[in-house]
């Protein structure tokens, strides 16, 4: 089991396009890189990013109570420009035409790595997340979920999760999209791991469209969440891709059951993860040959 799971992930690191780069797996310079990198989040999101969330916070108590767009909108800025100017690895994200932009829907994308939470504000459109009720107690970041009202949820817990419903239906009727990582938890490969249905349940219920985000390269970029204490990237060069997908509308779920639906969307998005490994791995090997 075991050496199947590193050969899978092997696999995928292999597919992802890698440009030169003077950042090197396990070098001082990565390791150094990689601690300032992470001091700046804490020094920006102390001195910059909190202190003006708070602020913002203040004016919905008077204006846009529900939704909280100008919020959202900071949040975004905030999350994104850490991901946009990380040193190790460029992201492209396409598809942005596929983007609802007259309704509310649920974004399902899959889950590589801890570098997810910050390329998911590339979708660059109002939405709130669904996530572990515990991450809503790191500070200034987690406080900041709780400003734009996100849905906290606890793994296991029956009653959290009908409270979660509850409030994502509240969202959606507001006009806010939702977005949910559908496996659950990271996956320990890179490969999607199957479904779980409150997401498609919700989508069907609320007869909103779920639009698959289908994103790769995060999980060869960085170890965290893989057995190591700190969060040091796998040197630099590193491609990510994120492709949103065209959504999938209500009128399209005919009779299909919640697990139905989220097999059929799993099935999609695992094509679009082949096809642009496919893609990267052509890519890779015109980098090889241009650099030999």
């Amino acid at each position: 089991g075991n050496s199947a799971m590193a050969s899978a992930s092997s696999e995928a690191t292999m597919a992802v396009a890698r440009l030169p780069s003077i950042f090197q797996k396990g070098s001082l310079l990565t390791t150094s890189a990689s601690l300032v990198y992470w001091s700046y989040i804490g020094i920006h999101s102390l001195v910059v990013g909190f202190p003006v969330a708070c602020i913002i916070r203040f004016i919905h108590l008077f204006y846009d109570r529900e939704k909280r767009v100008l919020q959202h909108k900071w949040t975004s800025w905030w999350a994104w420009h850490y991901h946009h100017w990380n040193p190790f690895f460029q992201t492209i994200v396409s598809g942005y035409e596929n983007r609802p932009v007259d309704r509310a829907c649920v974004y399902v994308c899959n889950h590589q790595s801890t570098t997810d939470i910050t390329l998911i504000y590339g979708l660059k459109t109002h939405f709130k997340w669904v996530s572990k009720a515990s991450n809503f107690h790191i500070p200034l970041i987690g406080w900041n979920m709780f400003f734009n009202d996100y849905v906290p949820i606890k793994r296991g817990d029956k009653n959290s999760a009908m409270r979660m419903f509850n409030e994502c239906l509240r969202h959606l009727k507001a006009g806010s999209s939702i977005v949910f990582f559908p496996e659950g938890s990271r996956s320990p490969d890179g490969e999607i791991k199957d479904f779980k249905h409150g997401a498609f349940t919700l989508a069907m219920t609320a007869n909103v469209p779920v639009v698959p985000v289908v994103q790769d390269g995060s999980s060869a970029a960085l170890t965290a969440g893989k057995g190591s204490m700190i969060a040091i990237y796998n040197g630099g060069g590193w491609r990510i891709n994120m492709n949103i997908l065209p959504a999938i509308p209500p009128e399209s779920f005919g009779t299909d059951s919640a697990e139905a639906l989220a097999a059929r969307v799993r099935g999609i998005m695992v094509e679009e993860l082949k096809r642009i490994r496919a893609a990267n791995s052509a890519d890779a090997a015109t980098l090889k040959i241009k650099g030999n």
